[in-house]
């Protein structure tokens, strides 16, 4: 009877309402912290990813459960060992979604990020969006040079971009600062590269896996984001804009903020009609140029047809937690940008002016 109470117990908390206000006064703001905390701390002091741990557990409990289940069920000839494993199956799959939902899955249903940050209601314009790629050429060039110099003393992108998160965190009001992930090797790597991923935010145990082939220039970038997922911050655009911030504010080295601006020249770009994006791409020094072309190299590794399956799964899953866009919503990260600015333009600037962003 216990997996048919667990089945219930998920389907009652997937269809039950989830007020944005109570999530995010109850949940996100004072017991989400503190799960995160214990559950990344638990799992960073193990040398293994536990997410890697439960899947293969899970793939090969249930290959062998229903290879049992089907050899039996052939043995007595009846149908009572596949309905048994059905209901392992279920109770195990229910319970896998409560542990979600409570441990990570709700920060989907917070209210969204540009109305607790008050942000401007109307969408960022084309002169805002091509201001935004002038400034995010302009950065990378100016801190290419820095970005690549050979360090006497080994830089710690890790301890600076964990500073710069709780910089941030601290100014949008979380009451602890995150406790940042281990970066494990995974089994997924595999998969990362055939499906062009560069990382995911665990939630088994809330860790932080990165596609291993990432290069220098991207991952400073790549990492805040997972952290910002760890955060709290759920949707992706979310997430992006809550790593932009963080490698601005990355001040301990120029390759964090390098890396926010070369991420910010692709995502602006893909927005821009093409003759102005060809006019500011013209001025991009032959620096990042080769940095963005290594990154364009690491991603022909994918395998289309599962890209594509492994995409549209993500699409699926994305939609299901109310993130209506899919994984079209990765792109609004340059709108959220574009008003955060807006609303910090002194007044008096021009319209295409980008709020000061820290240098």
């Amino acid at each position: 009877m216990v997996p048919w109470a667990l089945v219930a117990l998920a389907v009652a908390v997937a269809l039950s309402p989830r007020p944005a206000g109570l999530v995010e006064r109850v949940y996100a703001s004072a017991l989400y912290p503190v799960i995160q905390a214990a559950l990344t701390t638990a799992s960073n002091t193990l040398p293994v990813a536990v997410f890697d741990v439960a899947l293969v557990a899970a793939l090969v409990g249930g290959f062998w459960l229903w290879l049992s289940a089907v050899a039996r069920a052939r043995r007595v000839r009846e149908a009572e060992p596949l309905l048994a494993a059905a209901r392992v199956t279920a109770g195990v799959l229910a319970a896998a979604y409560l542990w979600f939902v409570a441990v990570w899955g709700l920060n989907y249903a917070r209210p969204p990020l540009d109305a607790r940050l008050g942000l401007p209601a109307a969408p960022a314009s084309a002169a805002e969006v091509l201001a935004l790629l002038d400034l995010a050429v302009d950065g990378a060039n100016r801190l290419y040079g820095a970005a690549h110099v050979e360090r006497v003393v080994p830089y710690d992108v890790e301890r600076d971009i964990a500073r710069a998160l709780h910089a941030v965190e601290t100014g949008q009001g979380r009451p602890r600062a995150t406790v940042p992930g281990r970066v494990k090797p995974t089994l997924l790597s595999a998969y990362f590269r055939m499906a062009g991923v560069d990382g995911l935010t665990a939630p088994a145990a809330l860790e932080t896996l990165l596609n291993p082939d990432l290069t220098d220039a991207e991952r400073p970038f790549v990492l805040a984001h997972e952290w910002a997922h760890l955060s709290g911050y759920a949707p992706e655009a979310d997430a992006n804009f809550v790593a932009w911030l963080a490698a601005m504010h990355a001040d301990a080295d120029p390759a964090s903020r390098y890396s926010g601006f070369l991420f910010l020249v692709s995502e602006t770009a893909a927005q821009v009609p093409r003759d102005a994006r060809g006019a500011s791409l013209a001025h991009l020094g032959a620096g990042p140029r080769r940095d963005l072309e290594a990154i364009a190299t690491r991603a022909r590794q994918r395998v289309d047809l599962v890209q594509r399956v492994g995409w549209r799964v993500y699409d699926s899953y994305l939609r299901s937690q109310g993130v209506r866009e899919g994984v079209v919503s990765y792109s609004r990260v340059v709108d959220l940008i574009a008003r955060s600015a807006r609303a910090s333009r002194v007044p008096g600037d021009a319209p295409s002016t980008p709020a000061p962003m820290p240098q």
